[in-house]
């Protein structure tokens, strides 16, 4: 569904009047919608701020600067975004130049204005293509660079106009982040065992009253493509019939009856649709099919908490201390068990668990390095650990939640294994040398430095825990190298590397490459590895985050702080004698 038709999904008087009196509409009837829909501030709200007018810049750079952020907004034709646009421009640039239902979003670098005040050099980095569904899809450009052409105006309130311009339209992502607001919408797996979050962008100027069906109608629209295959949409002719207001904290929606066909009595539509709704004070559902009451939810809290998220309300933190793992005593969250019994809690590089429905899956590096496998039965730690031969891992395991498939970057590439205590390479296409894999919470989407690059890269486990892996997406996280990888949130990823004043640093960066948010630059040597905890808006979980830098284990919180000997329970005093003995923590990670 087009943005044009999302900010207007009004139907007619008499019609929503029929509606909301629960008068039923044929199965096929079309519904009719004025394009013209509400415009931002006819709602109580607080003042939006708006990019700048044209005659509002002191320079030409400022202009150039200010033309980079005029498409923010609605991509109404004839509305207050395009009409500000087409101020901007004048000349050929009105004839070739237009705003359309995508722009192309760009890291703005230098701008260098000719010396005759005319020509102009915009350097880039390509960001993505930004639809009317507010998906950024992966960049079609290789550009690195746009010449324009500006003019003086002696009438029109002075200023600047753009006589030359792109074919394509600009936009700024520093104006992205300013202009709109980040949201999460979530689709069902392709089992309908989880929700995938797939992250959109909204016009900050689209008003309170209309977000809600902003929201509903990209959830009609399906996920994003880059999700393709392992989240799915509603049915086929799915269809938000009218707009879906939250009064007195109940949100009412009406479908057509395609969007339940398939609920089964799994109530998963009105499941989706409360994750997604969930930070706008929504407290209740009802749930209208043509008009008529389909469902009411008195709790929304309650139809989140059946979507069940492999995470638990406190981060238990573990590390490798002496060569055994250890649980972490940390503020954030309260000590747990070790998951594997002593006999076994020996000569440990790196390690990852997975709760299962039977119990424990444990991953666990060996020094020399060898990967061993093994499985806990109910609340008992792991046992016994076999042996895989021929696998000599290069980095930290990683379990794929809600299955018992596992990924680890060996010597030979990246492997897969499973509780079978097998491994077999997992190639992903169009990548080599991977050196870091992180999975995130649906188990359904990855994170991979694979020649020194950082990709998110979607992921469905078959039946029989074959993988099956889509196309990888690359991200800048504007690091001069990239050395390790954890999911920090639903739709972000934190990376660690060097930046470009030469600090080893940790960086957030969101799974389409708009968002870069630094976590801290004070890493004391390169980091090898991350772990997090990571944020769940909707579960009221925030992020806890771990890493490894010169062989010693950090809690990042602002700032770096060494995790000691000490916050290791149990721990003795000193490290154990002869070789192997480790003197402080290290290679920090979490079990949900």
């Amino acid at each position: 569904m087009s943005r044009r038709r999302i900010g207007a999904l009004v139907v007619a008087a008499g019609l929503a009047a029929g509606l909301v009196a629960g008068c039923g509409i044929p199965d096929h009837t079309d519904v009719q919608v004025d394009q013209a829909g509400p415009r931002a501030g006819s709602d109580q709200q607080p003042t939006i701020p708006q990019p700048a007018k044209r005659t509002e810049a002191s320079t030409p750079k400022e202009f150039v600067r200010n033309f980079l952020a005029a498409a923010a907004g609605e991509f109404d034709p004839g509305g207050p975004t395009s009409q500000r646009l087409q101020d901007y421009v004048a000349g050929d640039a009105t004839r070739n130049f237009s705003l359309k239902d995508e722009v192309t979003v760009v890291r703005v670098g230098e701008i260098t204005v000719a010396d005759d005040n005319v020509h102009v050099h915009v350097a880039v980095d390509q960001i993505g293509i930004l639809n009317s569904a507010g998906v950024i899809l992966a960049p079609t450009s290789t550009a690195t660079g746009y010449d324009l052409q500006i003019r003086a105006e002696s009438g029109s309130g002075g200023g600047w106009r753009v006589v030359k311009a792109p074919s394509e339209v600009l936009l700024d992502v520093e104006a992205l982040k300013s202009y709109y607001t980040e949201q999460t919408v979530y689709f069902w797996n392709t089992d309908r065992t989880a929700l995938v979050p797939d992250l959109r962008w909204l016009p900050s100027e689209v008003p309170l009253s209309r977000v809600p069906t902003e929201l509903l109608a990209m959830i009609e629209g399906g996920p994003s493509p880059w999700l393709a295959g392992v989240a799915v949409g509603l049915p086929k002719d799915s269809k938000l019939l009218i707009n879906a207001p939250i009064v007195n904290g109940q949100l009412t929606m009406n479908w057509s009856p395609t969007a339940v066909s398939n609920d089964s009595g799994g109530d998963y539509l009105a499941r989706q649709v409360a994750w997604t709704v969930s930070e706008l004070g929504t407290q209740s559902l009802q749930l209208k099919i043509n008009g008529q009451l389909k469902g009411k939810y008195d709790s929304v809290r309650e139809l989140i908490d059946r979507t069940p998220y492999p995470i638990a309300p406190e981060a238990h933190a573990y590390a490798v201390l002496d060569h055994k793992i250890g649980a972490l005593g940390l503020p954030a969250g309260t000590p747990a068990p070790v998951p594997l019994t002593d006999a076994v809690n020996k000569d440990v590089q790196w390690a990852a668990f997975n709760r299962t429905s039977g119990g424990m899956d444990a991953a666990v590096v060996t020094v020399g390095p060898e990967l061993r496998l093994g499985s806990g039965v109910g609340g008992s730690p792991v046992e016994a650990l076999t042996l895989v031969p021929g696998v000599k891992p290069t980095a930290a395991p990683v379990w794929l939640p809600r299955s018992r498939t596992g990924l680890v970057p060996t010597e030979k590439g990246l492997y897969r294994f499973g509780p079978d205590h097998k491994a077999d390479p997992a190639p992903i296409k169009g990548l080599k040398d991977v050196t870091a894999v992180a999975a995130a919470l649906d188990g359904q989407r990855i994170a991979v430095i694979a020649n020194g690059k950082l990709y998110v890269v979607p992921v469905s486990v078959m039946q029989d825990g074959e993988l099956v892996f889509g196309d990888a997406r690359l991200l800048d996280p504007q690091l001069e190298s990239v050395t390790a990888v954890a999911w920090s949130g639903e739709t972000a990823v934190s990376v660690g590397g060097k930046d470009g004043a030469d600090r080893m640093s940790i960086v957030d960066v969101s799974v389409d490459g708009a968002r870069r948010t630094p976590r801290i630059y004070d890493a004391e040597g390169a980091i090898s590895m991350i772990a997090a905890y990571p944020e769940i808006r909707v579960l009221d979980r925030s992020t806890t985050m771990l890493y490894q830098a010169q062989n010693l284990a950090w809690l990042a919180a602002g700032s770096s702080t060494q995790i000691e000997r000490s916050m290791v329970v149990g721990a003795p005093a000193s490290p154990s004698p002869g070789p192997g003995g480790d003197p402080q923590p290290i290679a920090p990670f979490f079990v949900y």
